[in-house]
C-alpha cells in the first residue's frame, strides 16, 4: 500500500475551492465524469461543484488538493430529510492509483461514524468493476445487491470502513493508497 505522494493533504472543501474544482473537473476524462454522474449534463455537475464548496450542517465535501492549490479528487457526504445520506466520490484520472480516493473514502467513514451512520450505501455502474475493487479494498464485509437501471447498491458496514481507515492511516499526515470513482448513499440503520 502507498501514501500519498507529500503535496497532497485532504481537507474539507471551502467556497474558495470553486475555481479550482471548476478546473479539477475539466482535466477528468468524459468516461470518469461518466462513472461519477452517471451520465448527467454539464449543468448538474457545475451545479454540484457549487455545492462542494458550500458547506452547511447538511452537506460536507472534502478535497484532495495539492500545496499549489490544485483539486484532485472530491468526496461528499449529504444528509437529506428522509434521514438517508448520500455520498459520492470523485478522483482526477491523472492522480488514481495515487492513494486519494482511499484517503477520501477514510474522511467519508470517520464522518459517518461520527454521525452514527452504521451501513454506507454505495450505488455504482453494474459494470464498474474499479469502483467495486476499490470499495471491498477499502471496507470489509461489502455486500453486492442489483437494484436495476444497471446500478449496483454495495452495502459497506461503516465500522469496518472506519477500522480499515484507520489501519491504512499513517500517524501523522494523510491516509494511504486506492482509488474511487463512485456514486453513493449513506443510510441510518
Amino acid at each position: 500500500m502507498s501514501s500519498l505522494p507529500p503535496d497532497v493533504a485532504v481537507r474539507r472543501a471551502r467556497p474558495v475551492d470553486l475555481a479550482a474544482l471548476a478546473a479539477f473537473v475539466e482535466r477528468c476524462s468524459t468516461d470518469t465524469l461518466h462513472r461519477r454522474f452517471h451520465g448527467a449534463g454539464d449543468r448538474p455537475v457545475r451545479r454540484e461543484l457549487a455545492r462542494i464548496a458550500s458547506p452547511t450542517a447538511a452537506h460536507r465535501s472534502w478535497v484532495a488538493v495539492t500545496t499549489d492549490g490544485q483539486v484532485h479528487g472530491t468526496a461528499t457526504l449529504a444528509w437529506s430529510r428522509s434521514g438517508t445520506t448520500e455520498a459520492a466520490f470523485l478522483v482526477e484520472d491523472a492522480w488514481q492509483r495515487r492513494g486519494l480516493g482511499r484517503a477520501l473514502f477514510a474522511a467519508i467513514a470517520v464522518e459517518a461514524a461520527r454521525a452514527d451512520v452504521d451501513v454506507v450505501v454505495a450505488t455504482v455502474q453494474a459494470d464498474n468493476d474499479r469502483a467495486v475493487r476499490f470499495l471491498r479494498a477499502v471496507a470489509p464485509g461489502v455486500r453486492p445487491r442489483y437494484v436495476g437501471g444497471a446500478e449496483l447498491d454495495l452495502s459497506i458496514p461503516v465500522a469496518a470502513a472506519s477500522i480499515a481507515a484507520s489501519i491504512a492511516a499513517p500517524r501523522s499526515g494523510p491516509v494511504s493508497g486506492g482509488r474511487a470513482l463512485v456514486s453513493a448513499s449513506v443510510e441510518a440503520a
